[in-house]
């Protein structure tokens, strides 16, 4: 009995220990350069924009539902079943103005907006309407371990955008 409680001490003792030695390790770190460079291209700035839909909104999570809906209408008869969930909407838009300016945003260009807005849903295309948006930075790729970053690996779109109030106008081109 006292063996087998001496084997059950050495055994917590072991686990314990590769416990304690792995909780000690981290991981392989750049030296916070990937923090510092692009830090710099974090703009905490607020876009305003003025655009008219193009397009019907869709989204990433609606456009896995189609199962779902598939499913929904063969067990239980036609159902028009429509998620967004927790996902971010893609909006094709005409920008009429933006403040402050944005180095890639021409106004009277046809622009694609990210969105986490569900009124923007019910938009149809040839309306008009107000948001607000931040500019995202992202790298095209990861950095491996000291690699220093360049202007090749830039990229930026308008995101988190939500609508400035639910007023929207018809305009007829």
């Amino acid at each position: 009995m006292k063996e087998r409680r001496n084997a059950m001490l050495r055994l917590t003792a072991i686990f314990l220990g590769v416990f304690i030695l792995s909780a000690c390790q981290s991981r392989v770190s750049d030296s916070g350069l990937t923090q510092r460079t692009f830090g710099t291209n974090v703009d905490s700035k607020i876009y305003h924009l003025d655009v008219t839909m193009l397009g019907n909104p869709t989204s990433n999570t609606e456009t896995n539902a189609a199962a779902t809906q598939r499913q929904y209408s063969d067990i239980y008869g036609y159902g028009n079943m429509r998620l967004w969930q927790d996902g971010k909407g893609l909006v094709l838009v005409r920008v009429n103005s933006i403040s402050p300016n944005l180095k890639y945003i021409e106004v009277g260009r046809d622009i694609v907006l990210k969105t986490t807005d569900l009124k923007i849903m019910a938009i149809t295309p040839g309306y008009r309407f107000k948001v607000k948006c931040r500019s995202d930075f992202e790298p095209v790729a990861s950095l491996r371990d000291n690699e220093m970053i360049s202007s090749d690996y830039d990229t930026y779109e308008l995101d988190f955008c939500r609508m400035v109030d639910p007023n929207i106008e018809f305009v007829s081109e």
